[in-house]
């Protein structure tokens, strides 16, 4: 039987920290028949690999993928999805802690996906577009609690992203193999999503925000915020440009805008639930918490969300 989902969850370094949670929030599933898992150390420079090879061991369904070098996300997610079986990917980074009935969430949204429909987004608590929601000082016990009530109480809407955030993503496996998968030049991370969304968009396919779908993103422990990482970014960000000269980067608060647009119209044309209001709620806080600090640029995002929503 083909799997109708396969996730490549990404590890490296800090085993104890990041990739144990991760892999035990997804014990419910591992022995779903629809369901392959592929467990990913990526060179790790500690004893994450040696841990990997043992967790592994004691959950046989899980198959174990251990690389001699770091070859980068892009790299480490390639190799991956070269083993993986199933109709679709999910991409999973190691830092994202997956509340009750997550995959049955997303099982569902996939088998209702139109074809065109070749990449979905799950919301989030932490990512840099649409796929964010807000809560002041919630947390992640918190957001656990939310996500689960979100994942149960279902919506059936999409919702168009101009891109994703890939700390975790779905993705029709055919596609990703029509697409070459991610782009090997952007060395050890940052931006190959922005360049995996733009490609999937100029060869015809759509990629949106499933509403239905919650993980918890904790945040990456392993690079983030270092030298250079600050300089990877910046590197990178010349590398996307050049090969996408009129990509847009957007604000968070765009993206979230642009999805709230979208709730009020289905809330003017009567299509209205609780599951959707509760999604509502989340997203009207964000436009408070991302709004711009400085005084005019305040004033001027907040007239720009009453004219869009016209309030």
């Amino acid at each position: 039987m083909t799997p109708l989902l396969s996730l490549v969850v990404l590890g490296f370094r800090n085993f104890d920290v990041t990739t144990r949670v991760c892999m035990e929030s997804l014990l419910p599933w591992l022995n779903d028949p629809e369901v392959e898992v592929l467990l990913v150390d990526n060179g790790s420079p500690d004893d994450s690999a040696q841990k990997t090879a043992q967790w592994c061991a004691s959950h046989p369904r899980v198959k174990c993928l251990l690389s001699e070098t770091n070859r980068g996300y892009a790299g480490g997610m390639n190799w991956g999805a070269e083993q993986a079986a199933g109709q679709w990917l999910l991409l999973v980074n190691n830092d994202t802690i997956f509340p009750a009935q997550t995959l049955d969430a997303l099982k569902a949204v996939i088998r209702q996906a139109p074809s065109d429909v070749a990449m979905l987004g799950p919301v989030t608590n932490a990512a840099g577009n649409g796929q964010r929601l807000w809560k002041p000082g919630a947390s992640h016990e918190e957001w656990l609690q939310i996500g689960r009530w979100l994942n149960e109480h279902p919506t059936h809407q999409l919702m168009p992203a101009y891109r994703c955030d890939f700390f975790c993503i779905a993705i029709r496996h055919d596609v990703w193999r029509e697409l070459g998968g991610l782009d090997l030049e952007f060395g050890l991370g940052y931006y190959e999503d922005f360049d995996f969304s733009l490609r999937l968009a100029k060869a015809g396919y759509r990629q949106m925000i499933t509403e239905d779908v919650f993980i918890l993103h904790v945040g990456s422990a392993t690079f983030q915020g270092t030298a250079a990482a600050r300089a990877l970014i910046k590197r990178n960000k010349k590398l996307l440009q050049s090969k996408h000269p009129g990509a847009r980067f957007e604000h968070t608060r765009l993206g979230n805008l642009a999805v709230l647009q979208r709730y009020r119209e289905l809330k003017s044309a009567g299509a209205w639930s609780p599951a959707l209001d509760a999604r509502y709620q989340l997203r009207v806080g964000a436009l408070e918490g991302d709004a711009p600090r400085g005084m005019a640029k305040r004033w001027l995002w907040k007239r720009k969300v009453r004219l869009c929503m016209g309030d």
